[in-house]
């Protein structure tokens, strides 16, 4: 993310309830610590395509020795953020990417009880339902994975009077990817397929701002998901009418939020409806969701009834495809 220019700016946290203050100190005082932190991560993203939002967390007295008092909220653009009118004490800053959804904006930034306006940090958090309502990514027709990609870094710093804290810091993606290749529909099934449906079952819709101090993803509000895609149908004879193979693959791509990947393919098709758990077919592996993984699906076809899983574009078993043009690392 290469972004070079300053952004200055702070508010106060949108959600306050009863007794909540923005009590930072007077911008401007000499003695006054202040902080300047350069975001990137090492997926290519830009304003353009993501809102980068900084929440700044307080221990506060008069709260509970649990809750972390949300001290302000900062938008982000350029990839840098000066913050003054700090106080020297100790500070929880939370850094996050969402993708600019169009009709959604800010909106996927939430809370634990929507509309209760807590000041809790530890009960912001993001809403990933819209995110998940986007149509898949499919080959045929060709059409791209939606921007699902949720970005993070969590950190705690103490500030000290007079000083500037200066730091790089690198987003984490928070969210993996799940691919099901479905292979030349005309050589899998007898009839013309008309549609198939994904479903994916208690996946996470909503996650926590805050980490545990541990790295964790905190996730919220399982539900059940379906998405329907309708494939075109290969060619089958050339310009002249003599037959050819058809080659095209059906490939179905969504992001999803971790954890273990249950649900079913269904397929219907001119002849029939046919369902297909979302089973490995080593044994009925239990299949997951990984943090900044691919999970890469091949059906195997009509007999088998069930799904290769690759890793790294090899054909043993296992979960944690990793893509370096996806995730950055190259």
């Amino acid at each position: 993310m290469n972004l070079r220019y300053l952004y200055l700016g702070a508010c106060l946290c949108t959600l306050l309830a009863a007794g909540c203050t923005d009590d930072a100190a007077s911008v401007g005082q000499v003695e006054e610590p202040a902080a300047v932190f350069r975001l990137s991560t090492r997926a290519e993203v830009s304003d353009g395509t993501q809102l980068f939002r900084l929440y700044l967390g307080e221990r506060k007295p008069e709260h509970a020795a649990d809750e972390l008092h949300c001290n302000r909220i900062v938008d982000i653009t350029g990839g840098q953020v000066e913050l003054t009118g700090l106080k020297p004490q100790w500070y929880k800053f939370v850094f996050l990417g969402v993708p600019r959804l169009e009709g959604v904006g800010t909106a996927l930034f939430t809370e634990e009880t929507p509309g209760q306006g807590s000041c809790d940090l530890n009960k912001q958090m993001i809403d990933y339902l819209p995110i998940l309502r986007q149509e898949p990514g499919t080959k045929m027709p060709d059409r791209e994975v939606p921007d699902g990609d949720i970005f993070r870094k969590v950190i705690n710093r103490w500030v000290v009077s007079g000083e500037t804290v200066s730091e790089d810091v690198q987003l984490e993606r928070l969210n993996g990817r799940l691919v099901i290749d479905m292979g030349v529909l005309e050589d899998q099934f007898e009839g013309t397929v008309e549609d198939i449906t994904l479903q994916v079952d208690d996946t996470p819709t909503r996650i926590y701002l805050t980490d545990n101090d541990r790295g964790e993803i905190k996730m919220a509000d399982p539900q059940t998901l379906t998405w329907l895609t309708e494939p075109v149908a290969n060619a089958m004879t050339d310009g002249n009418g003599q037959p050819i193979d058809p080659t095209g693959h059906h490939v179905i791509t969504i992001n999803l939020l971790p954890g273990a990947l249950n649900g079913s393919i269904v397929v219907r098709t001119t002849t029939g409806t046919f369902t297909y758990p979302l089973k490995g077919s080593y044994n009925g592996d239990q299949l997951y969701i990984k943090q900044n993984t691919q999970t890469q699906l091949e059906f195997n076809g009509v007999i088998q009834g069930y799904f290769q899983v690759k890793y790294a574009g090899y054909t043993a078993t296992g979960i944690d495809v990793d893509d370096d043009s996806w995730d950055g690392w190259q």
